[in-house]
């Protein structure tokens, strides 16, 4: 199996370059039909799916056959289009939310923000989220991240405002067969036992991680905001599991994201976040997270950026080497009530302290038994620690860690088969 590569060859169209793409064909189209007449009758396509803003014109020549079988022809070519739901499609699809379209959530709390249905032909888990910016503003978003796609993210479907403009619905595509990361590392009824057995599966999930957080960072010039071992979905039935992440695209749909102010010479001033220039009638923001995942800065009460996903994302690989959870609260006195916290990071700090190796050894996942290269496990601990630099400059960007995890990824590869137990040796005990 070949490695991801750190520089995804993913595009991410605009608006623009559809429609240029779009009066091209059709100019194309109108000149190819004044030399010949031998055309296809055009086939019956509707428009109806696809927004306002994607809808195509055949100018002043209706009547021209010719552009319109073109123009038919252009827009099936192209991939379908997120859409601007209305509420009533979601009240409809999901039954008005009821608890029989709910998804099976790796953590109560979410219950009452999932379901799935199904939306356009297409299996869709539908989020919900608190609206932040202009209900109109969404649609433009929409239309910009709507074009980004990539084999490790979970592809955006649509959204959808309420009708009092205060919750977004937001629709994904339905990963079959796939579990959170979390629930695959620390399952409470067997926690002895993990599919994910062994160091090769791991670095495979470790690098598509790596590889769509590159994306959305410098391809799709955006923030995720919600990375997390809950957000990343594992599936395949290949010999090695696969990730997507997750929630691409909803913070910054739902305007928890900053906005880069402008200066009097009208120059945007540098806020490190990455997500474009100021939107007009955004509201206030609300600095949320999860526990564990959140950097030192956003717990201060800072702003969300490209820096604070690097932490994050440092937490998931630290999760994926040791098997823990970022943060464990354990009971020390029950008549007191006194609990004890242990922070991964610092276990891990504390392990990539020691030398000899023999540390590592005791902090790594004991369900891979031993059965891993202790100086990648060191390479990559070491990697994550940098991830999550209490100091936000110190963290490196994301496509310094997706080359660096795709060369642990080949390397993990070459020690799997270097180390896998012969399959095709017969033994004869026949006497001779």
């Amino acid at each position: 199996m070949v490695g991801p590569k750190p520089k995804p060859n993913r595009m991410c169209k605009s608006k623009s370059a559809v429609a240029t793409t779009a009066s091209s064909s059709s100019m194309a189209a109108a000149a190819a039909s004044s030399t010949t007449r031998n055309h296809r009758s055009p086939r019956a396509t509707s428009t109806s799916s696809y927004p306002a803003a994607y809808s195509f014109s055949t100018s002043s020549s209706t009547g021209n056959s010719s552009s319109a079988a073109s123009l038919a022809a252009l827009r099936d070519s192209l991939p379908e289009l997120p859409l601007l739901f209305t509420f009533h499609d979601l009240a409809a699809a999901t039954a008005n939310f009821s608890s029989s379209h709910r998804l099976v959530p790796a953590a109560p709390s979410s219950s009452s923000n999932s379901f799935r249905c199904a939306l356009r032909g297409h299996q869709a888990a539908v989020f919900r989220r608190p609206l932040r910016r202009d209900a109109r503003e969404v649609a433009a978003r929409l239309a910009v991240l709507g074009h980004c796609h990539h084999a490790a993210i979970a592809r955006l479907l649509g959204a959808a405002a309420s009708p009092d403009r205060t919750t977004l619905f937001l629709a994904y595509e339905l990963v079959p067969d796939a579990a959170p990361l979390s629930a695959l590392l620390r399952n409470p009824k067997n926690p002895s036992f993990t599919p994910l057995a062994t160091w090769h599966s791991r670095l495979q999930l470790a690098a598509d991680v790596c590889d769509a957080l590159y994306y959305v960072h410098l391809q799709a010039d955006t923030i995720h905001n919600r990375l997390s071992a809950s957000s990343v979905l594992v599936c395949g039935d290949g010999p090695l599991p696969r990730a997507k992440i997750a929630h691409f695209g909803a913070a910054d749909l739902a305007g928890e994201l900053p906005v880069e102010q402008k200066d009097g010479g009208g120059e945007e001033s540098s806020s490190g976040s990455g997500v474009g220039p100021r939107r007009s009638g955004s509201r206030g923001r609300r600095i949320e997270g999860t526990r564990g995942y959140m950097a030192p800065e956003m717990v201060a009460g800072g702003p969300p950026s490209r820096r604070s996903d690097v932490f994050a994302l440092g937490v998931v690989l630290l999760e994926l080497v040791s098997g823990q959870e970022p943060v464990r609260y354990e009971m020390v006195n029950r008549g007191t009530g006194e609990y004890e916290r242990t922070s991964l990071i610092e276990t891990a700090e504390a392990a990539a302290a020691e030398g000899g190796g023999e540390g590592m050894r005791r902090w790594v996942d004991r369900r891979l038994r031993d059965s891993f290269p202790v100086d990648a496990a060191e390479a990559l601990t070491t990697l994550a620690l940098r991830c999550v630099s209490k100091d936000p400059l110190a963290r490196p960007d994301m496509s310094w860690v997706a080359a660096k995890v795709s060369k642990l990824f080949l390397e993990a590869q070459e020690w799997a088969a270097r180390f896998r137990i012969p399959t095709d040796i017969s033994i004869s005990i026949a006497p001779r």
